[in-house]
């Protein structure tokens, strides 16, 4: 699916604060990642204390208008959210379109049965932030990672639809296992090719598959290719070589949906008598618990802010990182693959109430 940035230029509006604070009635415009709490005066009362940095919080609204051409009518529009902390709920043209109350996952919002075409459209996000305390550590409130709208033909691959694994891995010959998941939103079968490519780092061809694939009306299909890499460069902490998966659709003859995925060869294990093992070789982990927020800019995940915290890390002589407690940004952990980090991706610590 084509991927545009939506980051710029949304209206905000904090309508109020755990607290029962003044607050100011207009909107502002603001631009993506962007964290209201951090802006906000710290009082000594709030309900969340110390560990939260003695922020407020609250309830606040955030709005942008696209507008829909009539050339999207018969295809798959999305909205991703990399994170929004937390209890969002979303509404296209005053339409309930989803709610995710978890603010540290990325989720999708179908926008397509919502849509009017050759017109603007309204994206309306509320965030409640309001029951404190919900975390015993800094969270920040808002819309604080990016937004993509993904757009995507009537046979396309799915957000997230391409899945590698690495089951043989050996400097001599690796082996890639691709599942690749395509939806068809039309009524009637597809038949359709899948092409997977391997590319190095220099863009040659590293490995290629086809295979075809009938995917019925309204629903979707995977398709299962392994692709062969000989020689392999293998992902280490001292080497981190990354390939990248280009997938796509093809039908009579033309590409009608493209997808690019980084991907490492490597191989992980664990057992008493060697610990943990990367491609084969003991090696200790030498790390530390690392929040998701950027100091005084507070939890707005800028790209180039993750990335520094991944140099440092680095440069100080760690190899792994704790995300404590919390999946992180997708800025953050491709950071962490580009500059050879090993990386303990945690679920969450604890949820906050609904």
């Amino acid at each position: 699916m084509k991927r545009q940035n939506l980051d710029r230029k949304w209206k905000f509006k904090l309508i109020s604060t755990s607290l029962n604070q003044e607050i100011p009635s207009e909107y502002t415009v603001v631009d993506l990642p962007h964290d209201f709490s951090i802006i906000q005066k710290r009082d000594p009362n709030t309900l969340a204390g110390a560990s939260n940095g003695f922020f407020p919080g609250g309830i606040g609204i955030y709005e942008k208008t696209i507008y829909a051409p009539i050339e999207w009518k018969g295809k798959k529009v999305i909205l991703e959210f990399e994170g929004v902390y937390m209890n969002a709920t979303i509404h296209l043209n005053n339409q309930l379109v989803a709610r995710h109350p978890y603010g540290y996952t990325s989720f999708h919002c179908d926008l397509t049965p919502y849509l009017l075409y050759g017109q603007d459209n309204t994206i309306r996000v509320t965030v409640n932030n309001s029951a404190l305390p919900n975390t015993r550590w800094y969270s920040g409130s808002g819309i604080y990672r990016h937004v993509w709208l993904l757009i995507g033909e009537s046979v396309h691959i799915t957000p997230w639809g391409v899945y590698a694994t690495t089951p043989k891995v050996s400097p001599d010959c690796s082996t890639v296992c691709v599942k690749t998941t395509v939806e068809n939103i039309t009524d009637k079968p597809q038949n359709v090719t899948i092409r997977s490519t391997l590319l190095t780092d220099n863009g040659s061809i590293a490995a290629m598959d086809e295979i075809q694939l009938n995917v019925p009306g309204e629903s979707k299909t995977e398709a299962q290719q392994e692709l062969t890499v000989s020689p392999a460069n293998l992902w280490s902490i001292e080497n981190p070589y990354l390939y990248t998966l280009k997938s796509e659709v093809i039908k009579d003859g033309i590409v009608i949906d493209t997808t690019e995925t980084r991907i490492g060869i490597r191989s992980i294990s664990f057992d008493p008598q060697n610990g943990f093992r990367l491609n084969g070789v003991s090696i200790k982990l030498r790390g530390g618990c690392v929040h998701h927020d950027c100091g005084l800019l507070g939890a707005a995940a800028y790209d180039r802010a993750e990335e520094r915290k991944v140099e440092l890390l680095k440069a100080n002589g760690f190899n792994a990182v704790r995300c404590a407690h919390n999946p992180p940004s997708p800025a953050f952990l491709d950071a962490c693959d580009r500059l050879g980090m090993l990386v303990i991706d945690e679920a969450f610590d604890c949820l906050g109430t609904l």
